[in-house]
């Protein structure tokens, strides 16, 4: 399972970050694919996938519940470090995002190769729309607490919820909760829009590393990246254990709680205050180490098979 879905993935970031190395495209270019990407051909693909998921092989409530929980517990813990061994508030927003947040391209690319059942798309898309609306508005929260700016709390959440992956989750759900179905014209174009969007995103995602850094293992990205890529997946395993997952959900839930964390937190972090040099090494360090998490989740995948 390893060689014919992590490896593939790892090859197409590397490629990414190949391509940007030797500047084979303009910095312009990676600037229009990632609008492209951002805008147009993710949300697509959320939209497509949320409103079409099929609920009734979904377990619904106990992944929101899990995902609720697991998250809430997630907070409450960096902020009680925090308050115990403080560092600066700009750092822990970076450092807070970089346990929170998820890479949904490399989620969404990892799920499609490793299962071919229709259920384990599902339970991504139901994971992908419950957790970003949740985490922007912890992230959002998290900012208004620690880092005092002009703008208030209510600016700060609008301003998120212009986020067009929001914005696809939001609509995805809403289409599904309705019973109301695209047209068949409509839903065609998503997919296909939504096709280009992972390899997109991939690229996109290896063009993003930078690799010159000094102090790489500072206290801050040590913090996120041992809660992200080890204590969060184990908390999510041990949850799913608990809630009495079934097989496919509770291996999707916790492949997806131990992606890296998401190329867009940086955005953020320039947008309401953070520390963007901080939060590029988590994204650069989390990305590189997730593929031995990633490697052992899939092992397990692969052993505990029916």
């Amino acid at each position: 399972m390893f060689s014919s879905t992590l490896i593939p993935i790892i090859c197409i970031i590397l490629l990414g970050f190949v391509l940007k190395r030797k500047q084979f495209v303009s910095d312009s270019f990676w600037k229009a694919s990632d609008r492209m990407v951002y805008y147009i051909f993710f949300p697509a693909l959320l939209v497509s996938k949320i409103s079409t998921m099929d609920l009734t092989r979904v377990p619904m409530l106990k992944l929101g519940a899990i995902i609720i929980l697991l998250l809430s517990c997630l907070t409450l813990i960096l902020m009680i470090i925090q308050a115990l061994k403080p560092i600066e508030p700009a750092i822990f927003t970076s450092v807070y995002q970089g346990s929170a947040r998820f890479n949904t391209f490399i989620a969404m690319a990892v799920v499609t190769a490793a299962w071919s059942v229709p259920q384990a798309m599902d339970v991504a898309a139901l994971i992908v729309g419950i957790k970003v609306l949740f985490v922007n508005i912890l992230c959002i929260s998290v900012f208004a607490i620690y880092l005092n700016k002009s703008s208030s709390f209510v600016n700060k959440l609008l301003m998120v919820l212009k986020n067009p992956l929001i914005i696809g989750c939001t609509t995805g759900l809403l289409l599904n909760a309705l019973a109301i179905s695209l047209p068949v014209w409509l839903l065609s174009s998503m997919e296909l829009l939504g096709g280009v969007a992972l390899t997109m995103g991939l690229l996109s995602v290896g063009a993003g590393l930078i690799l010159k850094f000094n102090d790489w293992f500072s206290y801050a990205i040590l913090q996120s990246v041992v809660f992200k890529l080890l204590l969060i997946p184990l908390t999510a395993f041990g949850l799913g254990h608990l809630f009495g997952l079934d097989t496919i959900s509770h291996q999707v839930l916790v492949t997806i709680f131990a992606m890296p964390t998401a190329i867009n937190a940086y955005i953020l972090a320039g947008q309401l205050g953070g520390d963007q040099r901080v939060m590029a090494k988590i994204i650069t360090i989390q990305t590189i180490f997730s593929a031995g998490t990633l490697a052992l989740i899939l092992y397990w995948i692969e052993t505990s098979a029916p």
